[in-house]
């Protein structure tokens, strides 16, 4: 009786333990790719943070080159005002 017992429980549990391990594996699986994923959005949103970056920096040089060019037109335009005047 005792062994029947113990061959039942044995049977009753050895699936069970197969499912709590492919459960694992399913578990870890499924972790393993949403890491992955997170990452990938992470660095897509660096590559687009950078290209954020470098826009602007383009625009802030070309901004200050207008400013630059119209800092020595109007040097230019007083010094012939003063230069004509004489």
């Amino acid at each position: 009786m005792r062994r029947r017992l113990a061959i039942l429980l044995m049977v009753a549990l050895i699936p069970s333990t197969g499912a709590v391990a492919c459960g694992q594996a399913v578990e870890d699986q499924v972790r393993d790719e949403v890491n992955k994923q997170v990452d990938k959005g992470k660095k897509r949103a660096n590559e687009e943070i950078q290209k954020g970056k470098d826009r602007l920096e383009k625009e802030a040089k070309k901004a200050q080159k207008q400013v630059e060019e119209g800092a020595r037109n109007a040097q230019k335009q007083a010094e012939e005002k003063a230069g004509g005047g004489q």
